[in-house]
């Protein structure tokens, strides 16, 4: 049985959050998951532990994530990462 990550896009493991997310807008969407009329974008302050995702985003400043998340069910989207 294959123990790969679905969510690791070839970066290994998820990176860590440093922070709990925080709400940045509501989605114009419905969730996928469960048909819920929320959807919400999200960021996350990330652990930069310099390992590959870290030497892949150029540039200085915090390393961030943005996803979109249900307010209803544990859908959340693939994490968009980058600093700033």
């Amino acid at each position: 049985m294959s123990k790969e990550n679905p969510r690791d896009h070839g970066y290994g493991d998820s990176p860590n959050p440093s922070s709990p997310p925080t709400i940045l807008s509501k989605a114009d969407a419905s969730c996928p998951h469960c048909g819920g009329e929320t959807l919400f974008m999200l960021e996350v302050l990330l652990e930069d532990d310099g390992g590959m995702m870290s030497a892949l985003l150029a540039g200085s400043g915090e390393l961030r994530g943005a996803y979109l998340g249900c307010a209803a069910c544990p859908y959340a989207s693939p994490m968009m990462t980058g600093r700033k």
